[in-house]
């Protein structure tokens, strides 16, 4: 069951998208009116709202009639309205009369387990190896997972990763309002991101990555643990390959510059081995990166340098870091913030006295998936 304040968040962002206004609030409840259809409808949205209540389904019908859908579509929708969800298929070859076999899907499973929670340790600080080192905020969010209904005809595992509503920053960076990343929509989005620099610097390539590579994969959030966890999906008897779709919470909206699937077939599974076995002996690089959501720019016209800010973690806290950047650098950033593009940056964290934390000289400043889209980099 979805809380109040949550089934609340969820319907009026979902009016929102579908191009309803919000009236004036009431005692209990709001008025929205939508003027998409052919004639005006109204509904009221009451201000506690429970899931599956009759107040929900009166919502519901309401807004299912105005869109001329049933209202099983808007129910769904509105569920998935602040999901992220990572979908692990398996095979259809390998299903019987709708079936699969246990286990394959319990390896399917217990690895999604192991990768969402590596991806959430890496998430608050890239490391190549975890070990018995998990960040237990990490492990927190990763425990918020949830595994959904399979799709029946293409046996699919779905793994939901609720998501906070997004809290605005009052900042204007490009035209309104600066909507924050919530931390669970940062773990999955790690995870995306470290099995497509994965995917591209190690197996589409065909080799074994060098030293420079690796620290590419790390600051990605690959580490070993993760690693394993793929291998583990794409050797399994009746699986055959790990194959991962992620679709994004619509309240929220997708991240840039990731693909939608990837697919690491098992003849992959002896460099993925060997890629394993590199990170468990790379240590810790030393210089420091930090990686999030561009929450503001500055840059004052004709001048040489401005300011990028980063909202990211660190030391378990959400910090903004200031990122000294070049004029035509600036320009990118505002193209990779319009874009909702995850960017890194790498240097010296400066902290002083009555004064915001600062790179002042990077040695890098870059979209995330331009470490492994080659076409994308600087």
């Amino acid at each position: 069951m979805t809380v109040r304040r949550e089934m609340r968040a969820d319907v009026a962002s979902y009016l929102k998208r579908h191009g309803w206004s919000q009236g004036a609030p009431g005692l209990i409840g709001e008025l929205w009116r939508s003027a998409s259809a052919e004639l005006p409808h109204e509904v009221a949205v009451p201000y506690e709202l429970e899931w599956a209540s009759s107040d929900f389904r009166a919502v519901a019908s309401r807004i299912a009639l105005s869109r001329r859908v049933p209202m099983a579509v808007v129910v769904d929708e509105i569920e998935r309205e602040f999901q992220d969800v990572q979908n692990y298929r398996v095979r259809d070859g390998y299903l019987v009369e709708d079936a699969v076999l246990l286990e394959g899907a319990s390896t399917i499973l217990l690895s999604a387990r192991r990768l969402l929670r590596a991806a959430a340790t890496t998430a608050r600080k890239p490391r190549p190896a975890i070990g018995a080192n998990y960040s237990p905020p990490g492990d927190a969010l990763a425990s918020q997972a949830r595994l959904a209904h399979t799709k029946r005809g293409s046996f699919v595992l779905p793994v939901v990763m609720p998501v906070e509503p997004p809290e605005p920053l009052e900042r204007d960076v490009l035209g309104g309002q600066v909507v924050l990343e919530p931390a669970e929509r940062r773990v999955t989005r790690t995870l995306a991101t470290a099995i497509a620099a994965l995917d591209s610097i190690a197996i589409k390539a065909a080799k074994e990555p060098g030293l420079d590579e690796v620290v590419d994969l790390v600051q990605s959030g690959v580490s070993r643990e993760l690693v394993a966890a793929v291998r583990a999906i794409a050797v399994q008897s009746g699986v055959d390959a790990f194959d991962a779709t992620f679709a994004w919470a619509p309240g929220l909206g997708a991240p840039g510059g990731l693909p939608e699937r990837v697919v690491i077939e098992d003849e992959a599974s002896q460099l993925l081995e060997r890629v394993e076995g590199k990170l468990r002996t790379t240590r810790s690089d030393r210089a420091e990166s930090v990686s999030g959501q561009i929450v503001e720019i500055r840059h004052v016209p004709d001048e040489p340098l401005g300011e990028v800010a980063i909202r990211t973690i660190r030391k378990n806290r959400n910090v903004e870091i200031r990122v000294t950047a070049t004029e035509p650098t600036i320009r990118n950033a505002f193209d990779w913030a319009k874009q909702a593009r995850a960017v890194i940056a790498r240097g010296r964290v400066v902290s002083a006295p009555g004064r915001p934390l600062s790179i002042p000289h990077p040695e890098q400043l870059m979209p995330i998936d331009a470490l492994f889209a080659d076409s994308d980099k600087p």
